[in-house]
C-alpha cells in the first residue's frame, strides 16, 4: 500500500454553504467542484483540498480524532490579517491557531521549500497512542516523517497527538483521501490483510476505496481517472 499524496481531508458540517463561504473569505481557497453532496475548496485541484459533506443523520466519523488542519503560507502573520472576524487568531510557537467552521480548530503554518500559497501542509489527529497510531498509518501506505508520531504522503504531514478532553462537539472528520495509483490493488491488498474494507465508490473522474483505519479514522485510496481534470 502506498499513498502518493493526501489529497484531500473530508469533513462533515451542518451547513456547508457556510462553511465553504468562511474558508473562501479569508483563506485563499476557491470552490473546485461542487455536487448536491459537497463541496470541494482549496489552492488548486491538485493540491491538498478539503471536501465539504452535508452532516447526516447518525454520522458515522470518527468523534475528537482531528484537532485541527494545517495550512502553508509564506507569512503566517500576514495571512491572519485577512481571516474574517469571528476566528480568533492567535499566534502559538511560530504558527497562527484559529477557529474555523463550527469551532474546527486550523493553523496557518510556514511553509518549507517549495509549496504553493495555502496549499494543505496537514492534520494534527488525536490518538490514546500516538505513536501506535502513526506505526499503523504507515502500514496502510504513509511514509515515516522522521518522528515516531508523525507520517507524511506527499509532503502532508499527519502527527499524531495525545487524546484531549472529550469534545463530543467535534466530529467532522469523514476521512483522509490519499492519491494512489490503483485504487483496485489497494482494495485487493487491505482485503488480503483483513482489514475492514468500508466501501467501493466509482465517480465521474475517480475510482475509490474506502479502509477502516486507526482510531476509527476512515482511509480513501482514490485514483484519478485520465479524465480528471478539476483545478
Amino acid at each position: 500500500m502506498k499513498a502518493k499524496m493526501l489529497d484531500h481531508i473530508a469533513l462533515y458540517m451542518n451547513d456547508r454553504d457556510a462553511a465553504a463561504d468562511l474558508l473562501l473569505s479569508g483563506l485563499g481557497f476557491h470552490v473546485i467542484d461542487r455536487t448536491d453532496r459537497y463541496t470541494l475548496v482549496g489552492a488548486g485541484g491538485r493540491l491538498g483540498k478539503l471536501t465539504l459533506f452535508d452532516a447526516p443523520e447518525g454520522r458515522s466519523s470518527a468523534p475528537g480524532v482531528l484537532e485541527r488542519v494545517e495550512i502553508r503560507v509564506s507569512d503566517p502573520e500576514a495571512a491572519a490579517e485577512r481571516l474574517p472576524s469571528g476566528t480568533e487568531p492567535e499566534l502559538r510557537d511560530g504558527a497562527v491557531h484559529f477557529t474555523g467552521p463550527e469551532g474546527l480548530g486550523f493553523a496557518l503554518v510556514r511553509g518549507e521549500g517549495e509549496f504553493a500559497e495555502y496549499d494543505l501542509a496537514g492534520a494534527v489527529l488525536r490518538s490514546a497512542d500516538p505513536e501506535g497510531a502513526a506505526r499503523r498509518f504507515a502500514e496502510m501506505g504513509f511514509s515515516p516523517a522522521g518522528e515516531p508520531a508523525a507520517v507524511e504522503a506527499g509532503g502532508y504531514l499527519l502527527r499524531l497527538a495525545g487524546p484531549a478532553p472529550e469534545r463530543p462537539e467535534c466530529d467532522q472528520l469523514y476521512h483522509l483521501g490519499c492519491l494512489v495509483d490503483s485504487a483496485e490493488e489497494h482494495r485487493r491488498e487491505a482485503e488480503r490483510r483483513g482489514l475492514e474494507v468500508q466501501d467501493w465508490v466509482e465517480g465521474p473522474n475517480t475510482l475509490a476505496v474506502f479502509v477502516r483505519g486507526p482510531e476509527g479514522v476512515s482511509v480513501e485510496y482514490v485514483e484519478h481517472k485520465p479524465t480528471f481534470s478539476l483545478v
